[in-house]
C-alpha cells in the first residue's frame, strides 16, 4: 500500500509540471526504461554464453531434443 501511496504522490507531482517539463520527463523515463532494458538484454545473453561454454545448452533439431526427452 505505501508503494501505491508513493506512485500516487508522484503522479500528483508530475502533474503539476508544465507541459514542456512534463513532456521532457517521459522523454528522460523513455530513455531510462530504453537502457535498463538494454542491461537486462546483455546479462540474458552473458548468461546463455556462460551456460553454452558449460555445455547446458544443446543445439539441434525437434527429433534431437524428442530424442533427448526419451532418454531421460
Amino acid at each position: 500500500m505505501q508503494s501505491s501511496a508513493n506512485l500516487n504522490g508522484v503522479l500528483q507531482s508530475i502533474s503539476e509540471l508544465t507541459i514542456e517539463e512534463q513532456f521532457y520527463l517521459a522523454d528522460v523515463l523513455h530513455k531510462r526504461l530504453i537502457d535498463s532494458r538494454r542491461r537486462e538484454i546483455v546479462n540474458r545473453v552473458k548468461e546463455a554464453e556462460e551456460n553454452y561454454s558449460q555445455g547446458k545448452i544443446y543445439s539441434g533439431n525437434v527429433e534431437r531434443l524428442m530424442a533427448m526427452s526419451e532418454d531421460d
